[in-house]
C-alpha cells in the first residue's frame, strides 16, 4: 500500500501553501522623519516623510553632475508644485515633463531608503544616479488605521484552503490503509 507517500505528499501540500500565503516581509517608511545620504555623483540627498507617512516631501539633491559641469542643488517639488511623491507599497516615483527628469525611491530594510535619479534641465542632463539615505528617527507608536487588505482577501483563504485539502487527502489515505488491513 501507498499510504505513507500520499501522507508525506498532503504534509508537503499544507505546507507549501502555509508558506505561499503569508503576508510579505516589508519596510515601511519612518513617518514624520528626515532622511539624508548620498548618490553615485558624489552630491547629497535628503528628504522628509509625510507625517502620514504617504509622500515624500522635500526631496533635495544636490552637486549633480551633468554635461561636464556641476548643478547644485535641485528639490522636488520644483516651482511650479507637481504632483506629490506617493509612497505606494514602500516605493515612489515620478517624473517631470516634458523632459525626463525622474525620481525612484522604495525602503527595503527599517530606516533606510534608496533609489536612482536622473536630472534633464534640456541643457544640463545627468547620468542615471544611484542614491541611498537613512533616517536616525525611530518609527513612532501610535495609533494607526487597519491596512487596507482589499487588494490580498484571498491570500487569506489559502492556509485554510491548504490545510483542508491535506485534512482530506490524509483522511483519504488513512481510510485506504485502515480498510487495507481490514480485509486481510
Amino acid at each position: 500500500m501507498q499510504t505513507m507517500p500520499i501522507l508525506g505528499l498532503a504534509i508537503a501540500v499544507a505546507a507549501a501553501v502555509s508558506l505561499l500565503s503569508m503576508p510579505r516581509a516589508s519596510a515601511q517608511p519612518v513617518a514624520g522623519a528626515t532622511y539624508t545620504g548620498t548618490h553615485s555623483g558624489d552630491g547629497d540627498i535628503d528628504f522628509d516623510v509625510a507625517a502620514e507617512g504617504d509622500q515624500v516631501l522635500n526631496l533635495t539633491f544636490t552637486d549633480i553632475p551633468c554635461d561636464g559641469g556641476t548643478h547644485d542643488v535641485f528639490t522636488w517639488p520644483p516651482s511650479p508644485p507637481s504632483d506629490p511623491l506617493m509612497i505606494v507599497d514602500d516605493q515612489f516615483e515620478g517624473t517631470l515633463p516634458p523632459l525626463l527628469t525622474r525620481v525612484t525611491g522604495q525602503f527595503p530594510t527599517a530606516g533606510s531608503a534608496n533609489g536612482t535619479f536622473l536630472l534633464d534641465l534640456g541643457d544640463c542632463q545627468s547620468p542615471e544616479l544611484t542614491w541611498t539615505a537613512t533616517t536616525t528617527s525611530p518609527a513612532v507608536g501610535g495609533v494607526a488605521e487597519l491596512p487596507d487588505i482589499s487588494d490580498s482577501s484571498a491570500a487569506s483563504y489559502l492556509a485554510p484552503a491548504g490545510l483542508a485539502v491535506a485534512a482530506l487527502v490524509a483522511l483519504t489515505a488513512g481510510g485506504w490503509y485502515a480498510r487495507g488491513r481490514w480485509l486481510r
